[in-house]
């Protein structure tokens, strides 16, 4: 797929007078990339360093390093290829994403403008369902060994206890920024997160007619 075959990166239409503009993160929002980068970021950090106190407090690393391999996989290799490779942003020149939410990462896989498929989505909801929720889990079971040692494990415990706060809190803010904001604005429609009113949707295939019909062909 040609770069000029989405008007996001063609610079084809007068985006002053779209009547989407705003509408859609058409435009590279650097300054959404980088709070998405760092809120993304510390989300996993967060999550990752309550494995780290569980293999610390019970010696079993296997919440430490599964967490951590498959939140890689997702970011680098699976997410880019089952619902990046569906943005327009995706058709952008380089071999590196531009966009708001994994800029940066390598772009693996070709192009494809049509929708995201069913098992695409399944699989992302659950990976998605995974690197949330698994978390929550540990913090539970963390929390668990603490109060069956709360002597031997007094400062591991306050340690899990201190990063489980930060974790909920960003929790609360990426979800945020994603909810609140980005997934009511994200040209990546099949999405299952994706909030954009179904009007925004038509208009914008009605101005790229190559991704309106790889949309009608799956249809």
């Amino acid at each position: 797929m040609e770069e000029e075959e989405t008007c996001i990166v063609s610079g084809k239409l007068d985006c002053e007078t779209c009547d989407i503009k705003n509408l859609l993160i058409c435009e590279i929002d650097v300054k959404m990339a980088r709070k998405f980068v760092l809120s993304n970021t510390l989300y996993r950090f967060s999550a990752l360093t309550i494995f780290l106190f569980i293999g610390l407090m019970t010696n079993q690393w296997w919440w430490f390093y599964s967490y951590g391999i498959i939140v890689a996989l997702t970011f680098v290799i699976i997410e880019p290829r089952l619902l990046c490779s569906h943005c327009p942003h995706y058709a952008r020149s380089g071999k590196f994403l531009k966009c708001w939410a994994l800029r940066g990462m390598p772009k693996l896989w070709r192009y494809n403008p049509g929708p995201i498929g069913k098992a695409e989505k399944k699989i992302m909801l659950i990976l998605g369902s995974f690197i949330d929720l698994f978390p929550f889990i540990g913090v539970v079971y963390g929390i668990v060994i603490f109060a069956l040692n709360p002597f031997s494990q007094l400062f591991y415990g306050i340690g899990l206890i201190l990063i489980t706060i930060f974790f909920t809190y960003m929790v609360y803010y990426f979800s945020k920024v994603l909810l609140g904001d980005a997934c009511k604005r994200c040209p990546n429609f099949s999405c299952a997160m994706n909030k954009v009113s179904k009007e925004v949707v038509n208009k914008f295939l009605e101005k790229n007619p190559v991704i309106q019909k790889a949309w009608e062909r799956e249809e």
